[in-house]
C-alpha cells in the first residue's frame, strides 16, 4: 500500500484509499478498468504485431522507468500483470504484492520471489541482485511473448530445467520472421545473460521512440509520465475494492510443474 500510494502514473493502476473492516481484513481501493489482462488477450484472442508491441511496450517501459525513478522495482512484470485496452492499445500495470524498495543509484535487493518465465536468471542464482536489471530481462521476455504468443522457456517442465535452460542458452533470440531487425536488436538488449550487459529503460525509451512515429508515440498515446491529461482514459474507470489476503508461499524444489508451466504462472517465495 505504501508504494502504491507514492506512484501518479498514466500507466499504473491508481491507489484510491484503504480501511481496515470490523473483522480485521484490509480493504484496498484501486482504480477499476473494465478490461481483461494482457495475457487473456494474448492467450484467446491473438498475438500483436509489431507496431501494436512497440505502443505497448513504450507504456510498460515508461512506466518502469518512472518507478525506478523512485526507487521501486516492480519485480513481477508479465502480461498477466497488465489490464489491456485492445480498442487503443493502452495498458495498466497492476500487481504490487511483490515490489521492492531500493535506493535508485545502488538497486540491490535479495528478493527472490517473482514467476519464474519471467524471472531474471540471477534473481534465483545469486544471493543479491540488481532489482532495475531483473525488471528489464522481464520487460524482453514480455516482449517476446507480445510476438510470439509464448515465453522462450514455456516447455520447461520444471524449475531445474528452467535453470539449465538459463545456463545452456546464455542469449534468447526471437524468431527472425517475428519482428524486424531493429526491433530484435532492441530485444536481444534486454535479456543478456550477464546482468550489467542489459540496456537501460531510459535507453529504452529512447529506442522506442526513435521506432515509431513522433504522432504515433508522442501524440495518439500522450505518454509524458505522470497522469497530467490522463481523463479521457480515465472516463470508463470506477473503483473496485480489493480484499488484501496473504499469498500463498510456494517452496523452491526441482520438480514445480505448476509453478513453471501452469497458465496462471504462480509466483514462488
Amino acid at each position: 500500500m505504501y508504494i502504491l500510494q507514492q506512484i501518479h502514473h498514466a500507466s499504473i493502476i491508481s491507489y484510491v484509499a484503504s480501511e481496515t473492516r470490523k473483522d480485521g481484513r484490509g480493504v484496498l481501493y484501486l482504480e477499476y478498468v473494465s478490461y481483461p489482462t494482457l495475457s487473456h488477450h494474448l492467450r484467446y484472442q491473438s498475438t500483436l504485431t509489431e507496431s501494436v508491441s512497440v505502443k505497448v511496450l513504450y507504456q510498460l517501459v515508461d512506466a518502469v522507468h518512472y518507478l525506478h525513478s523512485k526507487g521501486i522495482s516492480h519485480h513481477d512484470i508479465k502480461p498477466e500483470n497488465m489490464i489491456y485496452n485492445h480498442g487503443d492499445h493502452t495498458i495498466k500495470l497492476f500487481d504490487f504484492g511483490l515490489a521492492v524498495t531500493v535506493k535508485p543509484d545502488f538497486p540491490i535487493t535479495n528478493s527472490d520471489a517473482g514467476s519464474p518465465l519471467y524471472m531474471a536468471p540471477e534473481v534465483l542464482l545469486e544471493d543479491t541482485h540488481n532489482a532495475f536489471y531483473s525488471d528489464v530481462w522481464s520487460i524482453g521476455i514480455c516482449l517476446y511473448e507480445f510476438l510470439a504468443g509464448k515465453t522462450p522457456f514455456q516447455n520447461c517442465e520444471d524449475l531445474q530445467e528452467l535453470l539449465n535452460e538459463w545456463k545452456r542458452r546464455k542469449e534468447i533470440a526471437i524468431p527472425t520472421f517475428l519482428c524486424s531487425s531493429r526491433l530484435h536488436g532492441l530485444y536481444s538488449q534486454t535479456t543478456k545473460y550477464e546482468p550489467n550487459r542489459r540496456i537501460s529503460t531510459g535507453d529504452l525509451k529512447k529506442i522506442l521512440a526513435s521506432l515509431s512515429t513522433k504522432k504515433t508515440i508522442g501524440e495518439s498515446l500522450n505518454l509524458s509520465g505522470e497522469k497530467k491529461n490522463h481523463n479521457k482514459r480515465t472516463r470508463s474507470f470506477s473503483l473496485q475494492a480489493t480484499i488484501l489476503k496473504a499469498k500463498p508461499k510456494i517452496k523452491r524444489s526441482p520438480k514445480l510443474l505448476s509453478t513453471v508451466n501452469s497458465s496462471s504462472n504462480p509466483k514462488i517465495k
